[in-house]
């Protein structure tokens, strides 16, 4: 099914099939849809993004692409070739296979950078590192390192497919590659902190118009814009970022430019999606006002404030005392019963008597042996 189609370049070439995770759980899965998972999002949104023609193919599980890896693109340009996940050394390292998937695509298909001036280079450069950095650091601490969020939310994801108990052994090896394991949830939220302060003073003043959609301030995407939009977008909606979102929250031109991408984003399906094919595509704008608020600057500097109890109410306070008491008098109840009760008391009579008997025996024998070895 590798179709052949002109790119957005000019140039003639061959669709390519993307191997991905699904898009978040639903009943209905779309292959328009984007990925949950985020090393497959950066090779979508950039395919999207930069035109070339491709179809994506959905699989439950990583074995189920031919590279037995997530994300894995089928390029074809006569023969076709897989690309990412080849060769023992990175097997079932998705990050891996995402930067090769990345730089084929890049180097035999469409570099959306070219033709920018040097200055706008750099701060192409700049947005892709604060992207695939610190930021993309915090996404992983949240998704495969905090103990909450990965059994609640990750875990569920990843091995939905896996029968039991699969579905809990497989998930739990990916953690030990994808997680971050020097950071904790205080280095996360600085960093996605200080990640948002920058992208919101480098974001253009306005990016609601038209001549100012993406980061670099014009109406064509960069390679920055897949870096950037696709971490972004995992922030807003991964389930596993709760906690991100309420530091989001406070950078609204961040916000627009999610939104604004977004849209473009979505607009270019692959070349495999049906004429309704999209129907799960999420049409509302993002509404921060139902983010739950992020942490202030003193839990952010490692200081958290420890909530303040609920006093107890006087009838709270009385049943609270009177529980200590029906506890303190069955316990010297039980030591009385076993102090005085008679039955206790002859047991431990005849338990001295017996022991005193079977001591004086025990002496008459000695002393009989002794006589006869003086006789």
């Amino acid at each position: 099914h590798i179709k052949n189609m002109a790119a957005g370049n000019g140039n003639e070439m061959s669709a390519v099939v993307l191997h991905k995770w699904a898009s978040p759980p639903s009943s209905n899965p779309s292959t328009s849809d984007l990925s949950f998972d985020l090393e497959c999002l950066k090779v979508e949104t950039y395919l999207r993004l930069a035109g070339i023609p491709h179809e994506t193919e959905v699989c439950p599980t990583p074995s189920s692409s031919p590279s037995s890896v997530l994300p894995c693109l089928e390029a074809g340009n006569g023969e076709y070739a897989v690309v990412g996940g080849l060769g023992d050394e990175i097997k079932n390292d998705s990050k891996v296979a995402t930067y090769r998937i990345l730089h084929h695509l890049k180097h035999e298909c469409q570099n959306l950078n070219e033709g920018l001036s040097e200055t706008d280079r750099a701060r192409d450069v700049c947005f892709s590192s604060i992207a695939n950095g610190i930021l993309k650091e915090a996404c992983e601490y949240f998704t495969w390192t905090n103990e909450g969020t990965f059994i609640e939310k990750t875990r569920p994801m990843y091995g939905s497919k896996y029968p039991f108990p699969l579905n809990r052994i497989v998930p739990n090896k990916w953690r030990e590659k994808r997680g971050a394991p020097t950071c904790d949830e205080i280095k996360a939220r600085v960093i996605a902190s200080q990640a948002f302060d920058v992208i919101e003073t480098m974001l253009p003043d306005d990016t609601n118009g038209s001549d100012k959609l993406f980061a670099l301030g014009s109406n064509t995407p960069t390679n920055c814009d897949a870096d950037l939009f696709s971490v972004l977008y995992y922030v807003v909606f991964s389930n596993a970022t709760e906690s991100l979102r309420g530091e989001l929250k406070a950078y609204p031109k961040c916000i627009a430019y999610v939104e604004n991408v977004k849209k473009y984003v979505q607009a270019r399906k692959p070349l495999n999606a049906g004429e309704d094919d999209g129907t799960n595509v999420d049409g509302k704008n993002i509404d921060p006002t139902t983010w739950r608020d992020g942490a202030r600057r003193k839990k952010q500097q490692g200081w958290v404030e420890k909530e303040e109890k609920r006093k107890l109410s006087p009838e709270e306070k009385k049943m609270r005392r009177h529980a200590v008491y029906s506890v303190l008098f069955a316990l010297s109840s039980v030591v009385a019963f076993v102090m005085f009760s008679p039955g206790m008391t002859m047991v431990v009579e005849m338990d001295d008597l017996v022991e005193s008997d079977s001591g004086a025996s025990s002496n008459a024998i000695e002393e009989d042996k002794e006589e006869g070895s003086n006789e």
